[in-house]
């Protein structure tokens, strides 16, 4: 009838507004990158196990001896918010701590410094050489990294710290749950490692996951561990507890980490104080707490425990 061919006509137009959309936004997400560098082409298999992965390959160049950016800049397209002209040093053996209230640009500076955001302007510098792909550089056994919300998978927790690569030693996957104070919870699983943590690792807590994802990093053993705000689901024992141990070794891990948790600012060799997308203070704690009130609002926020 007339009244359901105007009715679906409707919808259509609807529909196809809608599906407009979300082409564009496709086509923009598949700007840069060619198919082939995307998603290169490999063997499925489909009825049989995969191979097993080889082992973390490890050059001279691979070990962290410089870390050099300058004029770091990005900004989202919708909002035109983001980062702008982000300068720093990194040495090998020293904690980078950038800090700021909330969309300050933490995380972005994360993301763009790795790859996962593209770069407006700016250089990174590896052991003195130019970065030309950061998605495909900064991976281990140079970098390991671990988001604000972590992904986790529906397998064994095992499964999830090793995600099929090979441990380079008997106790590495030991380690990697000691410096990520993991033992304890793992004791109460009733099947211990081999426990299934369920779709994005639902039969967890919080704390747990971003525990887990830190084991993780820890067992890939890379030069450099980048935190985004592992602050946010632990209590204020058990994150100090964590850097402790991570610092009890001979050798002294590289940290890049987003927080403003004391224990972590009085660990920072530098901190990076961002305000609105920039660099607000650059420096040693005692120095930006006499010289900046929002490193001391910051450094006042810091001795409140998160939700739990």
């Amino acid at each position: 009838s007339i009244t359901w061919f105007i009715r679906d006509c409707g919808t259509f137009i609807g529909d196809y507004q809608t599906q407009a959309i979300s082409l564009a936004r496709l086509e923009e997400l598949a700007q840069g990158p060619v198919t082939e560098t995307i998603l290169p082409l490999q063997p499925v298999y489909l009825n049989d196990d995969p191979p097993p992965l080889s082992a973390i390959t490890r050059s001279e160049q691979d070990t962290l001896r410089s870390l050099t950016v300058r004029n770091l800049s990005y900004r989202y397209p919708e909002s035109g918010r983001g980062i702008a002209d982000i300068s720093f040093d990194l040495q090998p053996g020293t904690v980078t701590v950038v800090t700021g209230q909330v969309g300050a640009g933490k995380s972005t500076l994360l993301r763009v410094l790795l790859g996962l955001l593209p770069t407006d302007m700016g250089e990174i510098n590896w052991n003195g050489q130019l970065v030309q792909d950061s998605a495909t550089f900064f991976v281990p056994p140079r970098v390991a990294y671990t988001p604000q919300v972590p992904r986790l998978y529906s397998e064994s927790l095992r499964d999830n710290i090793l995600m099929g690569h090979p441990v380079s030693a008997p106790d590495a996957l030991v380690q990697a749950i000691h410096a990520a104070v993991l033992e304890d919870d793992i004791a109460q699983l009733e099947e211990g490692v081999a426990t299934l943590v369920g779709p994005r690792g639902v039969k967890l807590s919080g704390g747990q996951v971003q525990r887990t994802a830190a084991a993780r990093m820890f067992v890939r053993q890379p030069s450099l561990l980048v935190f985004d705000d592992l602050s946010s689901a632990l209590d204020v024992e058990t994150e100090r507890l964590l850097w402790q141990r991570l610092f009890a070794g001979e050798t002294k891990p590289t940290c890049l980490v987003v927080s403003h948790r004391r224990t972590v600012l009085q660990r920072a060799d530098q901190i990076i104080l961002l305000k609105e997308g920039r660099v607000a203070g650059h420096g040693k704690l005692e120095s930006l707490l006499a010289q900046s009130q929002e490193m001391g609002h910051l450094w006042q926020v810091g001795t409140e425990e998160p939700a739990q």
